[in-house]
């Protein structure tokens, strides 16, 4: 019998008490279909796609709206985007089985003397709770793995805990891990759907990685040292093909969650005003009408104009006009017919060359924030199969070194415009630096006009964890609030 002994929070053991009455029962069937141990592979392969898919599905259905891409036009659909307080408990769940996963998959590299396995586990279960700190604040994390031993009501950890532990901290876990790579420039992992056993792209994608969350907890730790000594050590995407992307099936289950949509839950998205106005404000004609379609009010076969397209600001219900003025995503988000669109992405190239745009700009790495700068707009460009060449030459695109402030507001800005579909990093970093100015949405916003810094916990939290679950809203001051910052946000 399979027995998964490794238990995260929220899921209780169960005990069954056979009895001895009838001594026919000598032995216990076991089932020959049923793996005693996990496979290395499948475990991998399962865990990579997990998560990338997660990122891309909750995108769809939640993160463009945080992120503030998309305003759903329907009260039916959009008291999530209107930031009415939720616990995204469809996240929750499969990031902490991601982490189990890949903690699983870091104890059989171990066993196997496989150190690219144990580099990519380390990666895995470093992005999954990665994700969760910064979605929810303090999260369950030194004991939320521990149910092999006993411990299935795991405490709460601080954040500065979940990036810095030295014994699973996220920082510290990517800095073994890109330790264990450098240390073995070849070989081989059963399973790898990513970077199909390239210890290089596996390097970068982990160094890409180190860059965010050290820059994200910046404000809170001195992080040029270990920002430079990444810079120099040069184990970095060096252009938009070596971004951390995966090609999803066309086919349920995995697949990207617009190419089989109902028809009237993609009707109510649209492009939101902010978006426009930025594509507007810098003459970004490519990307709008890659990602956008024409809005109703546009006759067929009319030459490109930005009065062709519209955004929706937040609203309850959108009248007529605004509906027949706003864009929906376009045709390639329903037919896949544009695959760059679809890809899921966890970081990319040009990402990485913002992050290193604005630690030049702040003094923790030596270079030119420029170079970085024009490397990250031309990147996010390529990323969708498209020549940011010219676009680099407009208004409100050139970079503005006029000041320090203005240099950041364009480089975050930017980094915004090139994560759309990329899970929840445009509010993220908003958190974090305030920029690109998002509306609050006054009286339609459902957190009293202000954006949220976090989900509530999920319900499961109150009633299989609940004693620490209550501990930790005592920290809040007694009652659960999703404008609670944690450790690194303003």
């Amino acid at each position: 019998m399979k027995t998964n002994n490794i238990i995260f929070t929220g899921l209780a053991a169960a005990t069954i008490f056979l009895s001895s009455c009838s001594k026919e029962l000598q032995q216990t069937n076991n089932n020959p279909n049923s793996l005693e141990k996990p496979d290395a592979t499948t475990l991998l392969s399962n865990t990579i796609v997990s998560e990338f898919y997660n990122n891309a599905n909750l995108v769809w259905t939640l993160g463009n709206g945080y992120d503030q891409y998309m305003t759903f036009s329907s009260s039916y659909y959009n008291q999530p985007t209107r930031y009415s307080p939720i616990t995204n408990e469809p996240y929750w769940i499969p990031m902490y089985e991601a982490a189990r996963d890949a903690n699983t998959l870091y104890q059989l590299g171990q066993t196997q003397n496989n150190p690219l396995l144990q580099a990519a586990a380390l990666t895995l279960r470093s992005y999954a709770f990665a994700q969760l700190t910064e979605l929810w604040g303090d999260i369950p994390f030194t004991q939320a793995l521990k149910g092999s031993t006993g411990v299935y009501t795991p405490a709460y950890d601080d954040q500065q805990t979940v990036y810095t532990d030295g014994q699973s901290g996220i920082l510290p876990s990517l800095r073994k891990a890109d330790s264990l790579l450098k240390a073995n420039s070849t070989g081989l992992i059963g399973g790898d759907m990513l970077f199909n056993s390239s210890v290089p792209s596996w390097r970068r994608f982990i160094n890409a990685l180190r860059l965010r969350y050290l820059l994200r907890v910046s404000a809170k730790m001195n992080v040029a040292t270990e920002m430079q000594s990444i810079v120099t050590e040069g184990a970095l995407m060096q252009n938009a093909t070596q971004s951390a992307a995966l090609a999803l099936p066309t086919t349920t289950p995995y697949n990207f969650v617009s190419l089989t949509e109902r028809s009237g839950d993609f009707a109510v998205k649209y492009m939101n005003s902010p978006l426009y106005n930025t594509f507007v404000a810098t003459g970004d004609t490519a990307r709008i009408s890659a990602y956008f379609a024409v809005n109703t009010a546009t006759a067929a076969g009319a030459p490109f104009s930005f009065n062709n397209y519209g955004g929706m600001p937040m609203v309850v219900d959108a009248t007529a006009t605004q509906t027949a003025q706003s864009s929906n995503f376009n045709s390639s988000f329903v037919s896949g017919s544009n695959k760059n669109l679809i890809k899921a992405r966890i970081i990319t190239y040009a990402e990485q060359e913002f992050i290193l745009a604005e630690a030049a700009l702040k003094g923790y790495i030596s270079g030119a924030q420029q170079s970085h700068y024009n490397n990250g707009v031309l990147g996010a460009y390529a990323e969708l199969g498209l020549d940011g060449s010219n676009y680099l030459t407009h208004t409100g695109v050139v970079f503005d070194n006029s000041s320090s402030n203005a240099s950041l507001i364009q480089i975050i800005t930017q980094k915004w415009l090139a994560n759309i579909n990329n899970g929840f990093e445009g509010w993220i970093e908003y958190r974090r630096t305030g920029y690109p100015a998002l509306q609050t949405g006054g009286s339609v916003n459902m957190n009293n006009g202000v954006i949220p810094t976090r989900f509530l916990y999920p319900t499961s939290e109150k009633t299989i964890n609940g004693t620490n679950y209550s501990q930790q809203i005592q920290k809040m001051g007694g009652t659960e609030n999703t404008n609670y910052k944690a450790w690194w946000e303003k």
